[in-house]
């Protein structure tokens, strides 16, 4: 897998050659959910390459599920064949959801593009699923919002799945259905 930090990918030349199915995410732990995602960009087109834009946070006080490296094996052995890893510096979460969307355009040849539905990002969270959507589709570029992924799954009052659940479970010692949500 080919790994690229965010200021050596803003200096490559914008990739034409080839199509690219991405997705965006912290990915901090490869959960359930977060599979689903990667599932349908490496699914899409088996020409495209599967891209995943992901996020390192120096600062964070929050304890991260996996270690950043334990995450990239994961991607890796899922079938991504491209990380774009951005330090969440104050700096970058300045910039406005869309102006970064359109950023990962001129960089890259984007042919598909899949997102949660409860995707926001940008700064103050000001771009949402369906501004990325509506993005997108004046490019004639597809989007697909993914919803939720519940466990447990089938159940009619399920919970999503999400890492700050995950880490609730772990920290009240519920290891099992910590392990259940994560899918490992």
């Amino acid at each position: 897998m080919q790994i690229i930090n965010w200021p050596d990918f803003l200096n490559l030349p914008p990739s034409k050659e080839k199509f690219f199915s991405m997705t965006i995410g912290v990915f901090d732990g490869v959960h359930r959910g977060h599979r689903a995602l990667i599932k349908r960009i490496i699914s899409h087109n088996a020409d495209y390459m599967p891209v995943v834009v992901t996020f390192r946070f120096t600062n964070r006080e929050q304890r991260n599920i996996q270690s950043f490296q334990q995450r990239l094996v994961m991607l890796k052995s899922l079938g991504v064949k491209m990380t774009i890893i951005i330090d969440f510096t104050d700096k970058f979460k300045q910039i406005p959801g869309i102006e970064f969307i359109k950023i990962l355009l001129e960089q890259c040849n984007v042919g598909f593009f899949v997102v949660g539905n409860n995707f926001r990002c940008g700064y103050q969270l000001d771009t949402d699923a369906a501004a990325i959507q509506n993005f997108f589709a004046a490019q004639n570029i597809p989007v697909e919002i993914v919803p939720e992924v519940c466990h447990p799954d089938g159940f009619e009052n399920s919970l999503p799945v999400s890492s700050s659940r995950i880490r609730a479970a772990i920290a009240a010692g519920d290891l099992a259905l910590a392990q259940e949500m994560l899918g490992y």
